[in-house]
């Protein structure tokens, strides 16, 4: 297994993370200060009642501080996060008196609620900078404190876009030796999929194949554009219901009216042989006119309720990542250029059928693309 589950604003996190868990197609789940509260506030249930019980069904339970998240433009929901007797500002906690605080505060919660420790860190965009400097040196701090705690590198698309520096400062945070690594991508919005570029898929992958030489790899909110990352060495990656728990973007931290989570639920069917999704009207006119091709495309049943459909990408997105892990350097990136490669003409097949409003050049281009970068790179071509 290979998947974790990210927080949830909705109240169902512990009760599908333990199914999931339990079903074999999750090994964990994440929470957020961002997502949920300390305590329970009668919508959601307390921390550590969620990670005692995803504990108790044999999964792993990670707290992410997420404190990057407090850099992000929109970043104005702060409900929950206020729970936490944490410094929801950036200024303050770069200081170094603070900035011990800061990180002790986070490994006390981590230690409370049985969690790995993971170091907060900040939103970069750019890897030669004043913000770079102070994320390395809050990595620094966070290892001093305590050696056996796992980084974040959290970057928006131009930080990993970038290429001999992107790669100097890996090379510093390497030099750390922590007991493993989150990479997160963020996003100016939550388009699925997301708008990805080659160059930016090229450093995530370039970050990751050089620190999964000697220790574990997660790539937090990944989903399936977090697969060429997988390929390059990374061994989990996240997942879930809703879009903001599958990516980072920026207008999912803005302040809500309520508790509630808005919007409804993300059901579009996701399929092996297409490396992406259709809509759910798509995918029902795909069965209709074409059963034999759909069952070749998503094996298994897609049931018409939101857990149902969930359970279903997971354990798609849980065969590719799983698949992938069983292969190492050249033949683990190729593997997945082949899925690209036969995804394509059988996209055009699809589009004609259903009239797809998402092609190949959503779902396949830009990843393809930036395996192209990284394969060429290491003379794998």
């Amino acid at each position: 297994m290979s998947i974790l589950i990210s927080d949830t604003a909705r109240n169902n996190l512990s009760s599908w993370a333990t199914r999931a868990i339990r079903d074999g197609y999750a090994i964990g789940a994440c929470l957020s200060p961002f997502t949920s509260p300390d305590n329970s506030n009668g919508y959601k249930r307390s921390a550590k009642d969620t990670a005692d019980t995803i504990r108790e069904a044999g999964g792993e339970f990670w707290f992410d501080p997420m404190t990057y998240a407090l850099d992000m433009p929109r970043t104005t929901d702060f409900k929950h996060y206020n729970t936490w007797g944490l410094s929801n500002r950036i200024c303050e906690i770069t200081k170094p008196k603070d900035l011990k605080i800061h990180i002790k505060r986070i490994y006390e919660i981590q230690t409370r609620l049985g969690s790995q420790l993971l170091a907060p860190t900040l939103l970069l965009t750019a890897p030669n900078s004043t913000k770079s400097q102070q994320a390395l040196e809050m990595s620094c701090e966070a290892i001093n404190i305590e050696g056996k705690t796992w980084l974040t590198i959290a970057g928006d698309q131009h930080f990993w876009s970038t290429e001999d520096e992107l790669d100097a400062h890996i090379g510093a945070l390497n030099q750390l030796e922590p007991s493993g690594w989150f990479l997160v991508v963020t996003r100016d919005n939550n388009s699925m999929p997301p708008k990805a570029t080659p160059e930016e898929i090229y450093g995530l992958m370039r970050t990751t194949y050089a620190l999964s030489q000697d220790r574990p790899v997660h790539i937090s909110f990944g989903d399936l554009a977090g697969l060429p990352a997988v390929a390059a060495g990374a061994s989990t990656i996240s997942t879930g219901w809703d879009l903001r728990q599958r990516i980072c973007a920026y207008q999912d931290f803005e302040e809500r009216p309520s508790d509630q989570p808005g919007g409804g639920w993300y059901q579009r069917p996701t399929l092996y042989g297409l490396m992406g999704g259709l809509s759910k009207r798509e995918y029902m006119t795909l069965t209709s006119e074409n059963p034999t091709l759909a069952k070749q495309l998503a094996p298994g049943e897609i049931g018409p309720k939101p857990e149902q459909a969930f359970k279903h990408h997971a354990q798609v997105l849980s065969e590719l990542v799983s698949e992938l892990n069983l292969l190492s350097g050249e033949s683990r990136v190729k593997a997945l250029c082949n899925h690209y490669e036969q995804a394509l003409p059988t996209w055009k097949t699809v589009a004609s059928i259903t009239g797809a409003s998402l092609s190949a050049e959503d779902w396949i281009h830009p990843f393809q693309q930036g395996l192209r970068l990284f394969t060429t790179a290491e003379g794998w071509d």
